[in-house]
């Protein structure tokens, strides 16, 4: 009895798609990372949006809690970053976009996860929208007081939203 061809047409039409898919989709990225904004890191070109967190616009204010005096601490954050990043070497694991075209992924110095301990610092927060993950982390940054858990803020995507105004003044 004859072999169908389809199996052999349908190995043909996998290895073919397969080969002309970007390899970027299917490789982790490495390298030295740049610092582009207090969640977006670029290496080789590749502008990488750290997933799961949220972290405040370069622009955004925060307000030391005795005082109430506003400071920038999107630039905080972004000089967090750029320290917590500092003569490393970085590999994201991600395999979605974002609608910027950044590339969506967890980062690792090492063992380490650079995600988990932007929010361990205090200098971003989990973002709730994409996961639960790094709910623990932020929890710790909460109770020992660490970057912007120190003062009042707005969360970053309630700052993009057009709310500006001092925790406790709305």
């Amino acid at each position: 009895m004859a072999q169908s061809p389809l199996p052999r047409v349908l190995i043909f039409i996998c290895m073919a798609v397969a080969l002309l898919l970007p390899p970027a989709a299917f490789a982790d990225v490495e390298g030295e990372p740049k610092v582009i904004d207090a969640r977006t890191i670029e290496i080789n070109g590749q502008q990488i949006r750290l997933w799961g967190i949220d972290a405040p616009d370069i622009d955004q204010l925060c307000f030391t809690k005795k005082k109430h005096i506003p400071f920038r601490c999107g630039v905080v954050a972004i000089e967090k970053l750029q320290k917590l990043l500092s003569n490393q070497v970085i590999t994201c694991k991600g395999d979605k976009k974002d609608e910027e075209g950044r590339l969506i992924a967890v980062c690792y110095s090492g063992r380490v996860e650079v995600n988990e301990n932007v929010v361990l610092s205090g200098w971003g927060v989990a973002d709730p929208k994409q996961t639960d993950k790094y709910n623990r982390a932020q929890g710790a940054a909460q109770n020992m007081r660490d970057g912007m858990w120190r003062s009042s803020f707005v969360m970053p995507w309630e700052w993009r939203a057009g709310n500006h105004e001092p925790p406790g003044k709305r």
